[in-house]
């Protein structure tokens, strides 16, 4: 198991504590789950410029800590070599999806 700590928007983090209340789940192994279901897929658009948090939005984000799977952590090591993305911003996205679902 991998435990990196990554920035979640506000919303998104706000959204999730709503889950685990509903759910009696972590928030850990919400956004595990999350990630899980998003390294499986197959299409993963490539970017065309380098992900970063803009100047001034450092109150916009939470920092919080979760655990992958080993796995799991290497696939979105993977998938950010090829888009150019930042494991946070892919794992913003992968949570982004799973609270759409």
């Amino acid at each position: 198991m991998v435990r990196p700590w990554v920035k979640l928007c506000l919303c998104q983090y706000q959204e999730l504590k709503r889950l685990t209340e509903k759910r009696a789940k972590p928030l850990s192994e919400i956004i595990r789950e999350a990630a899980s279901e998003f390294v499986k897929k197959k299409d993963f658009p490539i970017s065309t410029h380098v992900s970063y948090l803009a100047k001034g939005t450092k109150g916009k984000y939470k920092s919080v800590s979760a655990y992958f799977p080993t796995s799991d952590w290497n696939l979105l090591e993977e998938i950010s070599k090829n888009t150019k993305k930042c494991k946070t911003e892919l794992i913003r996205q992968a949570v982004e999806e799973y609270l759409g679902n």
